[in-house]
């Protein structure tokens, strides 16, 4: 149980990172346009 929880939460962690990265590399295209 605990191993699949780890799991998951590791896949959130790197779901959430790469969304954060796209939305940061949005801003800056924004801000650069």
């Amino acid at each position: 149980m605990e191993k699949t929880l780890s799991t998951l939460w590791k896949r959130l962690e790197t779901l959430y990172a790469t969304k954060s990265l796209a939305n940061h590399l949005v801003l800056k295209q924004r801000r650069f346009a």
